[in-house]
């Protein structure tokens, strides 16, 4: 995570500070400045106007009684295409407007939420992610190949409330 943090605080300015010297010797520093400026103000206002249809669109999930988790991962990749497109440069314009326009954000969605459940996959196989669950007892953790460890045994809610546990018993029994 560390190399990848670098890398991205070291070669990524590097390489649009190249291509603003690049282009501006090309097309003029003028040119250059007012293309920076164009696609932040172009990209505030789509970041704007996709950020409130997104929002129109969770708010109607949520009325629906449905979980908006596709529109919120949209808005996080809406929120920082935004981001991206205030900063100056070229490489950033690009990786901005494919989090803001629909169509590339979609794309972007399903690679992140593939990426995302193969992670989480890979992690219960290999046991490193644990449930905590709170079933009568407390608070329980579930390890792999081990039983409930119950973290709470306080069973008393309140002077008239207990809290309790069964178990179904077979009819053989």
């Amino acid at each position: 995570m560390f190399l990848i943090l670098v890398l991205l605080f070291t070669c990524v300015p590097a390489l649009e500070l190249y291509l603003l010297f690049t282009v501006g010797a090309q097309i003029g520093a003028l040119n250059t400045i007012l293309i920076i400026i164009a696609t932040g103000i172009v990209g505030a206002s789509l970041a704007k106007s996709q950020g409130l249809e997104l929002l129109f669109k969770i708010q109607d999930q949520l009325n629906r009684g449905e979980m908006p988790t596709g529109q919120l991962l949209q808005g996080f990749l809406v929120m920082g295409g935004g981001l991206l497109l205030l900063t100056p440069g070229f490489v950033t314009d690009i990786l901005g407007f494919s989090m803001v326009l629909p169509g590339t954000r979609t794309i972007l969605a399903a690679i992140i939420r593939k990426t995302f459940f193969k992670a989480m996959q890979n992690g219960m196989k290999n046991g490193n992610i644990h449930v905590f669950t709170n079933m009568g007892q407390g608070f329980r953790t579930n390890h792999p190949g081990q039983e409930h460890q119950t973290h709470s045994p306080e069973h008393r809610v309140d002077s008239d409330t207990f809290e309790a546990e069964y178990h179904k018993k077979d009819e053989d029994q």
